[in-house]
């Protein structure tokens, strides 16, 4: 299946695709029961019926799996169309930072993605009048893209305690840092910026993109996390979405399931030690539902950092019921749950795999979204995949110069 390389086309064919697969991203198989989508669809009997080894391949290789002879002709379909409308091409290769004396801190895969986005972004900062680094952090790309350029770049970072990490780490006198809460304070672009950021999270791409469309200021970002914002849901940035702002608003939900990195060593945690916490939280949820009414998918860890569900079940329950004021339940009514959570997970993955895939889906959606607003407004933007998904999963990249 072929896609028009065009922004806009791009944009188009992204938004169908999620329209048309808005029933598989509504469709959370949790319980375990076949959600009626994949019923109408002929997929549930044969997602249930996939080997270990098969699961496996398919979970961590997504579209590029080569997958069984017998796989329903309308799902082969709908893969074809998943990797035509996810397509981007490379954008560039890591180059050699120029003194690895600055990167004092740094670990090796980060240090890849600073040197691979400082290389794509070095033409843009050197054409602009003032380059801010948006969410700094530690200052490794402040740093690296000021030695670069040899010019003044400004990270901006909320964490007092990142901003005085970044200062000590600093011999470079045009890196400077200030604290500030972007999304809080507002961005303050000036026509001629060049605004960055590497693996901006959520809402602060969008406020980086809106802020350049309307100023006039280059921007290049790597984005990440999508689901993190300070509202429920996501409104769509490029003048096409007019008319059809409802359907393409996503949720913090949805957004979520673009985070999903199903390969073998994960952003955080590896593949093993996520699906472990999964049969944890579907364990802690049976534990918790009879004790709190209405309560939803995903929802059994409030109050508490998504990373708990990293830790035993046991304390994992003992904290979740504290924080809930409830009386935990006892060590038999935790072996049943944790013994029905194995096999509810088992079932679970196989239901969701269509679901997942959809994951890059949504990242490419934004990314479009992003482009296309900045396009729209006369910018000259590339868009691609900036380093290999061993690098980081999250390696789409936006380039936008005015």
């Amino acid at each position: 299946m072929n896609v028009p390389d065009t922004l806009c086309d791009r944009w188009r064919a992204s938004a169908a695709l999620l329209l048309d697969a808005r029933p598989l991203l509504d469709a959370r198989p949790w319980s375990g029961e076949a959600p009626p989508v994949l019923l109408e669809r002929g997929w549930a009997a044969w997602l249930l019926a996939l080997d270990e080894d098969a699961l496996d391949c398919l979970e961590i290789f997504g579209v590029d799996a080569a997958w069984p002879a017998d796989t329903p002709r309308s799902l082969l379909d709908f893969l074809d169309r998943l990797r035509a409308t996810c397509r981007v091409d490379a954008i560039g290769a890591p180059a050699p930072a120029t003194d690895r004396a600055m990167r004092r801190r740094e670990k090796p895969r980060k240090q890849l993605q600073v040197d691979a986005f400082a290389a794509a972004l070095e033409p843009l900062a050197r054409a602009s009048k003032r380059v801010v680094d948006v969410g700094s952090g530690h200052g490794h790309l402040t740093r690296e893209l000021a030695a670069r350029v040899g010019r003044p770049v400004l990270g901006l970072e909320r964490s007092p305690a990142l901003v005085a990490r970044a200062r000590v780490l600093s011999s470079e006198d045009a890196a400077s840092f200030v604290e500030v809460d972007v999304l809080a304070e507002g961005l303050r672009l000036e026509a001629g910026d060049c605004a960055i950021g590497l693996h901006a999270c959520g809402e602060l791409g969008d406020a980086m993109v809106a802020q350049a469309a309307e100023v006039g200021a280059s921007v290049a970002l790597v984005s990440c996390c999508l689901q993190k914002g300070r509202g429920p849901v996501r409104h769509p940035l490029a003048r096409a979405a007019e008319g059809r702002i409802d359907d393409l608003t996503l949720s913090r939900r949805l957004l979520g399931l673009s985070n999903l990195t199903p390969r073998d060593r994960g952003v955080e945690a590896s593949r093993s030690e996520n699906l472990a916490a999964r049969e944890r939280r579907i364990a802690l949820h049976r534990l918790l539902a009879p004790r709190v009414p209405g309560l939803a998918i995903g929802a059994e860890l409030e109050g508490l950092n998504r990373r708990a569900a990293h830790d035993p079940l046991r304390l994992l329950v003992a904290r979740s019921f504290a924080v809930r004021g409830l009386v935990p339940p006892n060590e038999g009514a935790i072996a049943d749950a944790e013994a029905v959570a194995a096999r509810q997970a088992s079932r679970a993955r196989r239901l969701a795999l269509p679901r997942n895939l959809l994951a890059r889906a949504l990242e490419t959606f934004v990314l479009f979204d992003r482009a296309l607003c900045l396009e729209e407004r006369g910018m000259r933007v590339r868009v691609g995949a900036l380093f290999p998904v061993e690098v980081s999963a999250r390696n789409l990249v936006l380039v936008a110069a005015v």
